[in-house]
Formats: structure tokens, C-alpha cells, sequence
């Protein structure tokens, strides 16, 4: 399971029952304490399971957090509706604070971590417009850039 499940320090899977996902949670946490790895954070959407995780002690050793909001290879996870989301707030407030010029726009797109491609139909418009600066030939710092 941490060969397919792991990517850079998220552990993301799944189970069929929450008996499976205490047994792989339970796993994976022993796994990487012996290896000298400690998890930080523990998440589920499932009430049975953090219930089970509290009963066995595993959220007193990970630092369970039964309200966490996590973000899962750059997506936002929203553990009560269960679903993800994107935050593009650090985004806008890049772009409001450095001004409309290439170099923000160049400096944003380089922020953006979609791994997955959730958001890969916004990034290559922007990435098309980043390109379509370059053709112009657009200063690096030119202010107020109107096709910006």
C-alpha cells in the first residue's frame, strides 16, 4: 500500500470497510515508525473510524485533529462534505500584490501544484496567455500590461 499510495509526504488511500482502514492506518503508522518516520496528521471523513483511531490510540500518537482541513497534493480536502476543492486565494493575492506585469503573471504560474490535472484546463489558458506575452515581446516589468 505505501508503494502506490505514497506521493512526496502525502499518504492518500482508501478502503472498502473501516476495519480495512484501521488495519491499513494502523499499518502504515507502524511501517513508518519503524523506519524513523512519524506521521503529523491523520484524516477521515469517516466518524467510525476517527472513533476507532481515538479507541486504539493512534490519534493521541499522529496528533489527530477531528476537524482538519487537509490539503492533498495541492488540492483542499473538506473532510465534512467530502470533497475537494482548489484554493486559489494565495494565487489572487500574489497577483493583487506584485502588480499586472509578466513578471507576476510568470511568478503565479509557477505556484500552481496540480499533480492530479484538476485544474489543467485553467493552467493551460493561462500558460497560453503567458505565451502570447512572450510573442509580443512584453517587457519582464512592464506595468499595467492591457492584454494582462
Amino acid at each position: 500500500m505505501l508503494d502506490n499510495a505514497l506521493y512526496a509526504d502525502d499518504l492518500c488511500y482508501g478502503a472498502e470497510t473501516v476495519q480495512e482502514a484501521l488495519s491499513l492506518s494502523a499499518g502504515a503508522v507502524s511501517i513508518l515508525k519503524d523506519t524513523g518516520l512519524h506521521l503529523r496528521k491523520l484524516c477521515t471523513n469517516s466518524r467510525e473510524l476517527q472513533a476507532l483511531w481515538i479507541q486504539n490510540c493512534l490519534s493521541n500518537e499522529i496528533g489527530f485533529d477531528q476537524d482538519c482541513k487537509l490539503k492533498v497534493l495541492g488540492l483542499v480536502w473538506n473532510l465534512d462534505e467530502d470533497c475537494v476543492g482548489v484554493d486559489v486565494t494565495p494565487l489572487l493575492n500574489s497577483l493583487e500584490s506584485m502588480g499586472n506585469t509578466k513578471r507576476s503573471v510568470l511568478s503565479t504560474v509557477a505556484r500552481v501544484f496540480d499533480p492530479l490535472g484538476f485544474i489543467s484546463p485553467f493552467v493551460v489558458r493561462v500558460k497560453k496567455l503567458v505565451q502570447e506575452i512572450w510573442e509580443r515581446g512584453v517587457a519582464i516589468g512592464t506595468p499595467n500590461c492591457q492584454m494582462i
